[in-house]
């Protein structure tokens, strides 16, 4: 009997040798269909961008990772995370060293150099010192307020009434830049500045990680709604039909609330749900 054992299991070694044959066929056959599709990985940047982006534990965690991942499943794109702070990305985007940039507004500037591809959204919030805090209900009333100084991070833009007000300051000398967001909830928590503006993903991971003050007054202030943010496709380096094959399953996953799903993980329901309304009642 056990002489006899190997001369009847052979054909059913034979049949799963040829089944792990056949999926590995398969398998590099859809591999080779998706490189012959999408070409050559494409260079994703992405910077520390508060519950968009950041490490823990020497991982890369937080919104963008996560889209960038299922995009590459659902597309069979290639598409490579290259971490480097934000100037440094916009300007290798410039210069077509960069495939794919993150975590944008539409800009004119910008549409002559890449393709926008919407998935989400971003809402500026005023965060202000709690002995500020009297009287202020807008960015506005912070203008108005002469020993009131806005701090802000250089080169961000809102595409909003914001960037007019901020102007406004910078003009006045009451208005200071900051080199990035952790600088600022430095100066903010030092009362160096006692108002700043930042987006949703930032100051609600700087909180939950004590650098912002607890009792630090974050107001939802009329002149700033919220803007959709999306990818930008470099048309230097991406060909059309490469930039289709990412649109349409990006597209999917904001219709099918994937999107939304991954805010809600990070934000949390209040705060996706404020931001969403928000933007849908534009």
């Amino acid at each position: 009997m056990t002489a006899r054992a190997p001369a009847r299991t052979a054909p059913t070694a034979r049949l799963a040798r040829r089944t792990c044959l056949g999926l590995a066929l398969a398998v590099g056959s859809l591999a080779a269909s998706a490189q012959q599709q999408c070409g050559r990985p494409l260079r994703v940047a992405v910077s520390d961008l508060g519950l968009g982006a950041y490490q823990e534990q020497g991982q890369w965690r937080g919104i963008i990772p996560e889209l960038i991942q299922e995009l590459q499943s659902r597309s069979g794109c290639a598409l490579v995370l290259v971490f480097m702070p934000r100037a440094r990305a916009l300007l290798e985007f410039d210069r077509g060293e960069i495939d794919v940039i993150t975590s944008m507004l539409q800009t004119p500037e910008r549409d002559r150099i890449g393709s926008f591809l919407p998935y989400g959204f971003t809402k500026h919030d005023l965060l202000i010192a709690p002995d500020a805090a009297d009287g202020i209900a807008s960015l506005a009333d912070v203008v108005r307020r002469p020993e009131l100084t806005l701090g802000v991070v250089r080169g961000i833009r809102t595409n909003s009434r914001i960037d007019a007000q901020v102007e406004q300051l910078l003009v006045i000398r009451r208005a200071e830049y900051s080199a990035d967001y952790t600088s600022l909830s430095a100066k903010l928590t030092a009362r160096r500045v006692q108002a700043a503006m930042m987006p949703n993903a930032l100051h609600v991971k700087l909180r939950r990680d004590g650098q912002i003050p607890a009792d630090t007054v974050i107001l939802d202030v009329p002149e700033a709604r919220p803007q959709p943010l999306g990818l930008y496709v470099n048309r230097s380096t991406v060909a059309p039909a490469m930039t289709q094959q990412m649109a349409r399953p990006l597209s999917a996953m904001v219709k099918d609330g994937w999107v939304r799903r991954t805010y809600v993980r990070h934000l949390g329901e209040a705060e996706t749900r404020r931001m969403y309304q928000a933007a849908l009642a534009r």
